[in-house]
């Protein structure tokens, strides 16, 4: 407590005794960019990271095999050489063969060979690293525990070729995007390094990569300083010697920094709200504002399974409140939606949606579906069905347990917060003591995996069709972003046969299937896909954002004279 609010203190004095300088402050910063964030990345190593922009930076700092790039005109993902130069496809989706680029090193200047990338796959598979991510191997070829068979499933015939073999027909869509996330560690590097001991010895493991940054300085909960890598081809070394990534948790000591000229960005954590992009446009015309569309939702994640149990028994019992269907539409139709939206975001920066499908995808969108308008009246009718009446105080109870929870929420983001506030109201008049939590980003992070929030206002980012294949699935416990615990063997055959080669018809009816499913069980409440807008320095320049990545040509943004 002491420590944030000296922290907090230290930072509004910074802006304070620092804004009538901020004139010499740019220019002291001529080859060094500074952008303020909320909460400090969870890990800088591929092999451990879960949050969305501990991600985007290690893609900064790591090779990855390919490039992707959303094309908006055609609503799909492309794939472009990175530490690949070109691959190919058996005909029958079992095999794929990458060539690499023979030019690419480690920061040491050891060279990025296929070697790299079959060892860093069997640390993906330990399951003590515990990866967010390991269940990618899962399509190789399989030993008989089931686990991926690396030695088998991997061919490394010389540095710069790397085979790959499936246990199925895969789609190629699904196989660039899900060994693309697998990014490699330095096999030289890690082989000295006992497997068991990566995740425990996470703080003083090395973070050496191939990208066009390196990482210069990183202090926990204060920055992360970035420095440009020299000798990287992937796809050239950055073209601003320094970026720092600096933690600011408070956002209105953020959004004054940005004013101030004293941070050059401002972005994640919902970034700019509405109202203060639309005043910047008056007070600080120069300060340009570009939105991330589609790529973010909302959701209020209902535990679908009683946590505690689980935790001591790994046994499976159904949640008191939420494990019921019934239940968990009931408080999607208790949930104002329009409010939250129109109240903090405006109409023209989020859509309301009922599944975690990304509105990017309008071809294979659900019209059909139960659309969950604001009702009260339904909602009480539901939990009535479902044996939740009032009791003497007023608040719900079933076999003398009152409806009576904690939603738990990250601090540091203020549409979160308001819609939080929002909800506890919307659930209070439908008779529900809805009580409200907020954890640093980190710790909610690690309650939420260990399935100790039976509520909880999370978000993710699900830019891709592949990723929303790897959100649910009924083994949740390989399954880190299912943190409801939903399980729906239906859903499991949908994505099952979405991750195999189908096209037409075919491919978009189990689409609608996929969402039928999940706009059915409500897994969660569902918010809104968001508009996440970023906030960028009148000096900084050549700077792109899309649906994959705030971050997506950091390497090539620059600041002027």
């Amino acid at each position: 407590m002491r420590k944030t609010f000296f922290s907090t203190l230290f930072l509004l004095l910074l802006v304070t005794g620092l804004t009538a300088c901020s004139k010499k402050n740019e220019n002291m910063r001529s080859d060094h960019i500074v952008t303020g964030i909320s909460a400090d990345f969870d890990y800088l190593n591929p092999l451990l990271i879960q949050l969305s922009l501990s991600r985007e930076v290690c893609t900064l700092i790591y090779p990855s095999l390919v490039k992707p790039s959303y094309n908006e005109e055609k609503g799909k993902i492309e794939y472009k050489p990175s530490a690949a130069k070109s691959w190919e496809f058996s005909p029958d989706g079992k095999h794929a063969t990458f060539h690499l680029r023979s030019d690419a090193s480690w920061e040491d200047g050891k060279k990025v060979t296929a070697h790299d990338f079959k060892f860093s796959y069997a640390l993906y598979k330990n399951p003590k690293i515990a990866s967010s991510r390991q269940h990618y191997l899962d399509d190789l070829l399989l030993l008989p525990d089931g686990s991926a068979d690396i030695e088998r499933s991997v061919e490394t015939p010389d540095d710069s070729t790397l085979v790959l073999h499936f246990n199925k027909s895969l789609a190629d869509e699904i196989v660039l995007d899900h060994f693309n996330d697998l990014m490699p560690v330095a096999r030289h590097l890690f082989s000295s390094i006992p497997a068991d001991e990566i995740r425990s010895r996470a703080a003083e493991m090395p973070v050496m990569g191939a990208g066009p940054f390196k990482v210069k300085e990183w202090k926990r909960q204060e920055k992360l300083v970035l420095a440009a890598n020299p000798s990287s081809v992937l796809p050239h070394p950055a073209v601003t010697g320094t970026m720092t990534f600096l933690i600011v948790p408070e956002y209105t000591t953020r959004l004054a920094m940005l004013r101030s000229g004293q941070i050059d960005a401002l972005i994640s954590a919902g970034g700019i709200t509405p109202k203060d992009a639309a005043e910047l446009k008056t007070t600080n015309p120069e300060i340009s504002i570009k939105p991330v569309r589609n790529r973010y939702f909302d959701s209020i994640v209902w535990l679908n399974i009683d946590g505690e149990n689980y935790r001591n028994s790994r046994t499976i019992a159904p949640n008191r409140f939420f494990g019921d269907t019934m239940v968990r539409r009931a408080l999607t139709y208790a949930v104002d939606r329009e409010s939250i939206i129109d109240g903090f975001m405006g109409p023209d920066h989020a859509v309301i949606v009922n599944t975690s499908l990304s509105p990017a995808y309008k071809a294979i969108v659900n019209k059909t579906m139960e659309p969950y308008d604001f009702n009260p009246g339904k909602a009480r009718d539901l939990l009535k069905t479902a044996g939740w009446t009032p009791g003497p105080d007023g608040i719900l109870q079933k076999n003398g347990v009152r409806f009576s929870f904690e939603l738990a929420a990250p601090v540091g983001n203020p549409r979160r917060n308001y819609a939080a506030t929002i909800v506890q109201q919307n659930l209070r008049d439908i008779g529900i003591d809805c009580r409200l939590r907020f954890d640093e980003s980190l710790i909610f992070l690690k309650n939420q995996n260990e399935f100790r929030y039976d509520a909880a206002l999370s978000g993710l980012a699900a830019e891709t069709l592949p990723f929303q294949l790897i959100i649910w699935g009924s083994d949740f416990a390989n399954r880190p972003f299912n943190s409801s615990a939903f399980r729906n063997p239906e859903l499991d055959r949908v994505i099952d046969a979405l991750s195999r080669p189908v096209t037409g018809e075919e491919k978009t009816a189990l689409w609608k299937t996929y969402q039928q499913i999940l706009n059915d069980e409500q897994p969660r409440t569902f918010l809104y896909y968001y508009d996440e807008l970023e906030g960028f320095g009148k000096r900084l320049s050549n700077v792109e954002v899309n649906l994959l990545s705030t971050l997506y040509n950091a390497c090539d943004w620059k600041l002027n004279k």
